[in-house]
């Protein structure tokens, strides 16, 4: 039967009418022998179920109707019980939940029989369980009397089977493994009563609730009712008083007095928990104190990134969806699962770093530390926001974006699109349910992260694309709609060519930009992301001893921009207006200044020149607002000038640097530092 691995990898095989064996194993970063590994397995286990196998021709993979169609049905590849092959990562969650809900005494032949491995194999399997219980403080200890048990508060031991529940329902045949690991308790008829009871409930109840976020919710609940007792759940009188002032909370009673009638007075509180984080559309009146959150979030991102935000006020609303589950998740730490956390901070290196210094007032907010998880997402939000803001125009063909995962990802995923298909005009992303009820006239195609039915194309995507999924999604679509496509070659069919006649060094950097080249708008911005030692060469670095007044000193520190016609006469007296009718912005503290206006000013291409002044400069004449050192910056978009910004703000924040940068008699030490950092 079909592990983890291989199921993953028939399951992508699949959702492509044809993929070669190259784009395969970029698509999930595969060794060509473990290509041939799981091409192998996935093979065996469909001649074992007597369905035609996969196809090699020409590097071209061939894939059956016959198993394509059994995979859209979400049909499990493994048997019932002993059949089920877990990974070795996912094997101490399963154990960890396994005892969560255990109904007697559970020894270490319990395990053996669960995950159907050795003795010796299970014995190290429950010594990662422990070190993993001990990072959510809770402890798997074996008691003589009662073997293997959970101790620890009732709200540790929930928190890590949440995180356990979450991280499997991430992964391929995550619901599989859970659904094993109740039915291994005759628990498994929880799954619908519960499902029934959320249903029941929402059909009564105004609340709107991301779908993803309500599958996990639907396993929690599960898992809890499945326990033969539940320890007494405690929460301080302020947390109470937290959720006790949401107008969520009389409906989390309701829902507690459903699914947890002999303990609801106490189960209602992390019942609010668990809809607060799941909430889509959320009314701002009954979240003021967050509005203004987000508020400040994104004047710092503003402040961090140099970046004027047009629209803040569609920004705000989108960003306060988003911030409220949030808020609620992090002040009562239930873990979040990110898949696409490492792939996001590869794609949006910079972005991230801005995004996780912008997200302070948040942290002081909570008292407590934003993980890289939830960093992720906010990212997605940014991200996906700015790209939408480089303003595509709407034109004949209409899409609509049906997304699941949240209000973050939803809006990446529309500016991925937009980049994709400037010919294509995007609706308002809506939810599976609305899809039913919308008339076909008015809408052309449909992209989606979830199974959808429509007599129009419907192509499923995922939130955040990788550079083979779009290239296919592009010959897909281009299909379908001929008048999209002006381009005549296909990706793969260059890459065969390059292949054949030279030796590639990096092929998924290759196949990456020729996507770019291809298909996507404004190719030339989005890959000058120079770095900040290609922009502060030694023409652009400059000293002085002259006693200058703020404007001087502005003009003088944009001197080589000018020069260089990198920007108009009219960018400086753009800057220096901004600080009259703004104020002292610019100064970021320690005697430093970036000054900046919109690209639209007159910037011409993306640089920066350094200015470094004996005598300190009072900025608006302001004895707080000394400045010895001006950086001026010239951006052309929301992307191109975040590299070396980041970079800069990395040397700023060093005390140590900063003094060398300040001490500084050269333009050639200026470098040195610089470079010293540079990666």
């Amino acid at each position: 039967m079909l592990d983890q691995k291989s199921y993953e990898f028939l399951e992508r095989l699949t959702q492509y009418q044809s993929i070669t064996k190259p784009e395969m194993m970029m698509e999930l970063n595969l060794t060509e022998r473990q290509f041939d590994y799981l091409l192998e397995k996935a093979n065996s286990t469909l001649t074992m179920m007597k369905l035609p196998t996969v196809g090699m021709h020409n590097q071209v993979l061939v894939t059956d109707d016959k198993v394509r169609a059994f995979m859209k049905k979400e049909a499990s590849l493994t048997a019932k019980g002993n059949d089920l092959i877990v990974s070795e990562e996912d094997r101490p969650l399963m154990i960890y939940l396994y005892t969560f809900i255990k109904q007697e005494m559970v020894s270490g032949y319990h395990y053996q029989l669960l995950l159907n491995v050795s003795k010796n194999t299970a014995l190290t399997d429950v010594k990662k369980t422990k070190e993993l219980c001990r990072e959510w403080h809770v402890q798997l200890e074996y008691q003589r009397m009662n073997g293997y048990i959970i101790s620890g508060t009732e709200m540790n031991q929930r928190r890590f089977a949440i995180y356990c529940i979450n991280t499997l329902l991430s992964k391929p045949l995550g619901k599989e493994i859970l659904i094993t690991t109740l039915r291994a308790w005759n628990q498994d008829h929880q799954v619908v009563e519960v499902q029934k009871g959320i249903d029941r409930f929402l059909k009564g109840h105004p609340i709107q609730l991301v779908r993803s976020r309500k599958v996990e919710m639907m396993y929690h609940f599960i898992f809890i009712k499945a326990r033969l007792e539940n320890e007494s759940l405690h929460f301080e009188e302020d947390e109470k008083t937290l959720l006790e002032d949401q107008e969520i909370f009389s409906y989390a009673a309701d829902l507690a007095n459903l699914l947890f009638p002999q303990t609801a007075e106490t189960e209602k509180y992390f019942v609010g928990i668990q809809l607060l984080t799941c909430q889509e559309e959320l009314n701002p009146q009954y979240h003021a104190p967050l509005r203004r959150l987000a508020e400040k979030i994104i004047d710092e991102f503003e402040k961090n990134t140099l970046l004027p935000i047009r629209h803040k006020a569609y920004l705000v609303k989108s960003l306060f969806n988003h911030l409220v589950p949030t808020f609620f998740r992090i002040t009562f730490s239930i873990p979040l699962i990110n898949p696409m956390t490492e792939k996001i901070k590869e794609d949006y290196h910079e972005l991230f770093q801005f995004v996780e210094k912008s997200l302070y007032p948040l942290e002081i907010w909570t008292g407590k530390k934003i993980s890289e998880a939830e960093i992720g997402y906010f990212t997605l939000h940014f991200g996906g926001y700015l790209e939408n803001h480089n303003d595509g125009e709407a034109e004949r063909v209409k899409a609509l974006i049906v997304c699941s995962n949240g209000v973050s990802s939803s809006v990446m995923l529309r500016s991925q699109l937009s980049e994709l298909f400037p010919g294509i005009d995007f609706s308002s992303v809506y939810t599976a349910e609305h899809i039913d009820q919308m008339s076909p006239e008015n809408y052309d195609l449909i992209f989606s992260t979830v199974p959808v039915e429509s007599e129009k194309p419907v192509y499923q995507v995922k939130p955040l694309l990788s550079i083979v999924e779009k290239s296919h999604l592009i010959q897909a679509v281009a299909s379908a709609f001929p008048q999209l496509d002006d381009r005549n070659l296909s990706v793969e069919q260059i890459m065969q060519i390059v292949r054949r006649n030279a030796d590639v060094k990096n092929e998924k950097k290759l196949i990456s930009e020729l996507v770019e080249l291809l298909y996507a708008k404004n190719t030339e911005k989005r890959w000058e992301k120079p770095m900040l030692s290609e922009l502060l060469t030694e023409e652009n670095i400059h000293f002085t001893n002259e006693e200058l007044d703020w404007k001087t000193a502005i003009r003088k520190a944009a001197e080589p921009l000018v020069e260089t016609e990198t920007v108009e006469p009219r960018y400086v007296e753009a800057m220096i207006s901004n600080v009259e009718e703004v104020g002292a912005y610019i100064h970021i503290g320690k005697g430093i200044a970036i000054p900046h206006a919109r690209p639209d000013a007159g910037v011409n291409q993306v640089g920066m020149s350094f200015l470094r002044t004996r005598e300190p400069v009072k900025l608006l004449d302001q004895e707080e607002h000394s400045i010895d050192v001006f950086v001026c910056l010239a951006a052309v978009d929301n992307e191109a000038h975040l590299k070396a910004l980041a970079h800069l703000t990395k040397i700023l924040g060093n005390d140590e640097a900063l003094q060398m940068m300040k001490n500084a008699t050269s333009a050639e030490e200026i470098i040195n530092i610089i470079k010293e950092g540079e990666e």
